[in-house]
């Protein structure tokens, strides 16, 4: 029987992690996905969609200096998910330092190594004592972070370094660093200054070639001469040097008791495998595999990979050696390519075959725009009861908590965490729900606390509690319930001497506030506080308006009902005074002042609709997997919205593509295209004629645009903009459809595209953008001759000529 914490995972794409804390699964905090402990072992579940189907991937993590009691709940809990999956998934082992790239791959922002673990305790940390620290920035594709010997010796030439004295952290830059290191080298200095230090420290970066006396009078004595890159590469050197002969096992019961023994070594053959039975696949250093068989026993499954694990000790391989679990149909390229004679098969069930470099155009497949009109439906959990239990709230405030007057129940801090405790019966029997809350400027320490605080709770009530935790933006419907439409989120939070949006329970500093209020029903109404500016109001919903002379409610001329009332209790909570009912279309000069002089705001004629027809949609546009992909975002938020992604929004008269900073050309394209083809495809027989089809790039959102967003925040951007950034995009932050694609539809010279790549053009097929006139005069061959050739012949053409 799998554990409880893993009932239900699995079952839509996405990650996630598990610690092993006192010898229990405990779900680990999705902000701090890529940190882990070196006390500590995780498990990780990684869920892929495949065409129809589902496919999983299970990593469980070794710190070095985890317990072998943690190594071994690690290892058998993998199993149980893995059982609770239907035996599908494939297996990894990992150790610290010696990750595979299937596993460093799951985090984009990098993994880092942090010291301590579970047993450490969550200790509170004298912010004016600081000890010397060092840590090691290193990583090609996946940056990792750790901490080091703190003295010179440690430094060498292919790598950044971080050394963190308190008040001043040094950034040193190896001469032979990748510029995605030095990136995360500064990244992460700045984010001990800013979480850590409270913006209290001084940042210095260096390079090798400065020399820099004072960098090294704080470390120490300066060796005669920096190592080499290459002495971080222990890790390449001992595979060569105990490359061994690849052999197979069988691991069978059929004699009545399990058996391991010796079938074959290198070169395999295919034949050798039986569906009956399970084997172990030996490569030496390079890794050893379980392989399970599909009518294997049940004893020979569970036993396998165990078997697997326990040759590193057995054969004296280092107890970083990766060690994978595949089923049989489901083979990972490593442990195919050791077959002389593997099949190649048509893959089936719901694995795809391994992607290749494609030949031809470097357009991907277009995606079905047709099946983007039949609307995804948000997974509905489960609704314990309506909300009528008891309930208990506690704020995070310096790690503690702390009770809530009960007439603040509902009021909530987007700079804080909190724990709610919610009790109901059932047949006169008690059962519990704890949810732990966490704004979206709420501290790593607070949410850490939050965490910790919700498990302690559970543990009190002798783990029968539902724990859930929730990010705002994202609350459950039976998290609105609970507060029976009155809850509230206001900028700012507890001062705790960490980093939160501001230094007091509120972030009001002129006495004006605003709040969107916003709900389909009295259940899930709620409010959050927004800029105080005009273009913050829509016609859709009410908003709470308080000033230092008067207090107003303003009502959209589509506002529903629920809204209106919702905006009462607002109004009471945040003034003693009487509130002015305010209509839109008669605003007095009074309110008008209040939000800084009457500017445009989103009054479009269809948001008066109370019931629209046609609700907003968001789309996410992706090629992060490989291929083009296209995935609607049901009840969505401005979080949604993410920066290495392209997305469409349709809200009917006007359907936007947004432009992540971080998006590729290939999703750039692709998604303009696909934007094209929905209008086209619509069932509503919308056209291109009366829908409007705008791109948006990210930071540059019009109001049309940031009104289907509740609480839309313009800050969030704002580090992505400058003042030279915005005088370079002044007026093109919104843009015609038509317009963009033609850039991507745009051919050019031999010699433009040898000295730029000019906007639209794919950097990886310059050559598909050449003029025609040009293309057989500078490759000897016409377009559709250049497309026959083998990858690596063009490749090589492309280089000879300059663009590649």
């Amino acid at each position: 029987m799998a554990d409880a914490a893993f009932k239900g995972v699995g079952q839509k794409p996405g990650l996630q992690i598990w610690r092993i804390e006192d010898m229990k699964v405990v779900q680990w905090p999705q902000d701090r996905y890529g940190d882990f402990h070196t006390g500590d072992s995780y498990i990780i579940l990684n869920t892929k969609k495949r065409s129809t189907a589902l496919e999983w991937d299970i990593h469980f993590w070794l710190g070095k200096e985890t317990s072998q009691d943690e190594k071994g709940v690690a290892a058998y809990k993998t199993v149980e998910l893995d059982d609770s999956l239907g035996g599908g998934p494939v297996q990894y082992r990992e150790v610290q330092h010696h990750e595979s790239n299937t596993f460093l791959k799951l985090f984009k922002k990098g993994v880092s190594y942090l010291e301590g673990g579970i047993k450490s305790g969550f200790k509170a940390v004298d912010r004016e004592a600081f000890g010397k620290r060092m840590l090691h920035v290193k990583g090609r594709r996946n940056i990792r972070v750790q901490q080091v010997a703190f003295e010179a010796k440690s430094l060498n030439q292919g790598d950044v370094f971080i050394v963190d004295l308190g008040r001043k952290i040094w950034v040193w830059n190896g001469s032979e660093a990748s510029r995605l290191e030095k990136m995360k080298g500064l990244e992460t200095a700045l984010k001990i200054r800013d979480e850590e230090r409270h913006g209290k420290a001084i940042i210095h970066v260096t390079e090798e070639a400065d020399d820099n006396a004072d960098f090294f009078k704080d470390l120490g004595t300066k060796e005669s001469k920096i190592a080499p890159a290459s002495a971080a590469a222990d890790d390449a050197a001992f595979e060569r040097k105990n490359a061994s002969s690849v052999k197979l096992f069988k691991v069978s019961d059929a004699s009545g008791s399990l058996k391991v023994e010796e079938v074959g070594s290198k070169p395999l053959k295919y034949a050798m495998l039986d569906t009956n039975d399970c084997f172990i696949l030996d490569t030496g250093a390079s890794g050893v595999h379980a392989w399970i068989g599909k009518k294997a026993t049940a004893d020979e499954k569970k036993n396998a990979m165990k078997i697997a694990t326990g040759f590193l000790a057995e054969k004296g391989y280092p107890d970083w050696t990766p060690v994978t679990r595949t089923v049989e149909g489901a083979e990972t390229p490593m442990f195919k390519n050791s077959f002389s004679d593997w099949p190649e098969r048509k893959q089936t069930g719901t694995y795809s075959k391994s992607r290749g470099v494609a030949a031809g155009p470097k357009t991907p497949a277009k995606v079905d725009a047709k099946s983007m009109h039949q609307r995804a439906e948000a997974e509905k959990p489960r609704q314990p009861d309506d909300g009528q239990g008891k309930v208990q709230v506690w704020r995070i405030e310096d790690f503690k908590m702390v009770p809530q007057e009960q007439h603040l129940y509902g009021q909530f801090f987007g700079g804080d965490s909190y724990v709610i405790q919610y009790t109901y019966e059932v047949n006169g029997v008690e059962h519990f729900y704890i949810y732990f809350w966490q704004g979206l400027t709420s501290s790593q320490d607070e949410r850490g606390a939050s965490a910790l605080h919700a498990k302690e709770l559970d543990d009190s009530l002798g783990g029968r509690p539902v724990q859930v935790r929730v990010v705002q933006g994202k609350e459950p419907q039976h998290f609105y319930s609970i507060f029976k439409g009155r809850m509230v989120i206001h900028e700012g939070g507890k001062a705790s001497g960490f980093k939160n949006i501001a230094d007091t329970d509120s972030y009001d500093t002129d006495g004006t506030r605003l709040f969107h209020v916003k709900g389909t029903s009295e259940v899930n109404t709620r409010a959050v506080q927004v800029e105080e500016k005009a273009s913050s109001l829509n016609s859709n919903d009410a908003f709470v308006l308080e000033t230092p002379t008067a207090t107003y409610i303003w009502c959209g001329k589509g506002c529903s009902g629920d809204e209106r009332e919702l905006a009462k209790h607002v109004a009471q909570g945040v003034s003693k005074r009487e509130h002015i009912l305010t209509l839109e279309g008669k605003e007095s000069d009074e309110f008008w002042a209040g939000l800084g002089g009457k500017t445009a705001y989103a009054d479009n004629p269809r948001l008066f609709d109370e019931v629209q027809q046609a609700p907003p949609r968001l789309f996410q546009c992706s090629n992060a997997t490989g291929g083009f992909r296209v995935e609607e975002i049901p009840e969505f938020t401005q979080e949604d919205l993410i920066e290495d992604d392209v997305m469409i929004l349709d809200t009917f008269d006007q359907v936007f593509v947004w432009i992540g900073k971080n998006a590729n050309a290939v999703e750039k394209e692709m998604s303009l295209k696909t934007a094209v083809e929905y209008i086209k495809s619509d069932p509503a027989q919308r056209d291109l004629d009366s829908t409007n089809l705008l791109q948006v790039k990210q930071g540059y959102e019009p109001i049309t645009f940031t009104c289907h967003f509740f609480g839309w925040d313009p800050k969030k951007w704002e580090s992505a903009r400058s003042l030279e950034s915005m005088m370079d995009n002044l007026n093109v932050g919104v843009t015609l459809v038509s317009d963009e694609l033609s850039k991507y539809e745009k051919k050019h010279s031999f010699d433009v595209l040898k000295s730029s790549c000019p906007e639209g053009v794919d950097i990886v097929n310059k050559e598909y953008y050449l003029e025609d006139s040009e293309f057989e005069k500078v490759f000897g061959m016409s377009l559709s001759e250049y497309d026959k050739l083998p990858q690596w012949k063009r490749s090589n053409l492309k280089k000879k000529c300059g663009l590649f």
